[in-house]
């Protein structure tokens, strides 16, 4: 061991360790700069005397000493594969330590559905080339131009008009930066129904398939990973109507709005579908509607019986070609039409509009029928779990008979 006290000591060494001590003179003040290796990497320390710098040295020897002395207690094969991860990390500005705390974060984040090194490609793969800048106000406008463009029906425009204006006015930021969490927080904060949240979602999810189609974002890209999805459930009573609500409804019907009004209340056809259909849609002979799948809600083509009750009401109305409803403001029609309910000779009020309820009606009267619940949710276009819960009312089989027995008035009478 050599070990000099003297003032002019250039090195201290222990140990097989050497520190060496080197004189700086700057702006006529001496320094004393220790230098050293720690773990591969240079070390340079400052001190204002030779006394403390080889106090410095000395505390370094035995930070070194007891560094080495744990790695020799290692087991040889532990030992060695330190060596080779230290190899292995040449070049690389990160400690054995660090990189092992970042692996193990993210080998958990994966939980077993792929390595760190295939997440690592993947991702490589998706941003090796540069997306295109645009911001999500832009984007939206040049959606909703394709959507008009592609031919999406009125109510569909309006749909994603109303959902995507308002996710535009959340974000003043670019596509690419938009993350998961954000969608998240956004949805949450909405105050909406649950229903409508989740349409909110399904839009924002179909404007996110459109965005990588246009390359405005990376392949596989998904910003609703991990976002909370919303019930599709319709809270509050399951509204219907009875077979006199219904005869008073049609008796106060416009010709124009009655096909709407049948077709829901003896078809179970949603509001926005009956607004699509178009007459040759309807075969009163062989006795069935199809509705295609981009006139459906769900996407998928269905047929639908035609009861006997609906024929009657239809076949007076019936045309050749065009729209079955030509009325654009059915809403408003439809809310003219139960005002029109009223009877003041025989003091009886107006009633009130039940949205929904003819649909529902529909539903619980065919399921009462024929007791066949997978039947009817195919004719409707919902699922069995979905009739269940959001459509059916329990109904009588003579409640339903009567129901469909509703039949147009003659000349002469009911």
């Amino acid at each position: 061991m050599n070990n000099d006290e003297s003032d002019d000591v250039r090195e201290v060494k222990r140990n097989g360790i050497t520190v060496r001590i080197r004189p700086t003179i700057k702006d006529g003040i001496t320094r004393f700069v220790l230098d050293y290796y720690a773990n591969g990497q240079r070390k340079l320390v400052w001190r204002s005397t030779m006394a403390d710098a080889r106090t410095a040295a000395n505390a370094a020897i035995d930070k070194i000493t007891e560094g080495q002395a744990e790695v020799l207690n290692l087991k040889a094969t532990d030992a060695y594969a330190y060596t080779r991860a230290r190899d292995a990390l040449a070049g690389i500005e990160k400690g054995i330590d660090d990189v092992a705390k970042e692996y193990a974060e993210a080998y958990r984040l994966l939980k077993g559905k792929a390595s760190v090194l295939e997440a690592c490609r993947d991702w490589a793969k998706r941003h090796a080339i540069e997306l295109p800048r645009i911001t999500v106000a832009d984007a939206v406008k040049e959606f909703k131009l394709q959507c008009v463009a592609g031919g999406k029906s009125k109510v569909r425009q309006k749909e994603i008009s109303t959902v995507l204006t308002s996710f535009a006015a959340g974000f003043n930021q670019e596509i690419h930066t938009l993350e998961p969490k954000m969608i998240a927080d956004y949805l949450t904060a909405l105050t909406l129904a649950e229903r409508t949240r989740r349409n909110y979602r399904n839009v924002i999810g179909y404007f996110n398939r459109w965005l990588i189609l246009r390359g405005y974002l990376a392949k596989a890209t998904d910003l609703l990973d991990g976002v909370q999805k919303y019930s599709a459930r319709l809270h509050g009573e399951i509204t219907t109507y009875n077979a006199e609500e219904m005869r008073r409804i049609i008796a106060a019907a416009d010709e124009r709005i009655l096909p709407l009004i049948v077709l829901g209340g003896f078809a179970g056809l949603r509001h926005a579908e009956i607004q699509r259909l178009d007459w040759e849609d309807i075969d009163l002979e062989e006795g069935f509607i199809e509705i295609k799948a981009h006139k459906a809600k769900t996407k998928t083509r269905r047929i639908v019986p035609i009861k006997a009750n609906l024929k009657a009401f239809l076949l007076p109305l019936e045309k050749k070609t065009g729209k079955v409803v030509t009325i654009k403001n059915t809403s408003k029609e439809l809310g003219i039409t139960a005002a029109n309910t009223a009877d003041e000779a025989n003091d009886v009020k107006a009633m009130e509009w039940k949205h929904n309820a003819l649909r529902h009606t529909y539903i619980s009267a065919r399921v009462a029928e024929c007791g066949n619940v997978a039947l009817v949710a195919d004719e409707a276009g919902n699922s069995p779990q979905v009739i269940r819960t959001n459509y059916l009312k329990r109904m009588r089989p003579a409640a339903a008979a009567e129901w469909f027995g509703i039949m147009p008035e003659t000349k002469g009478g009911k």
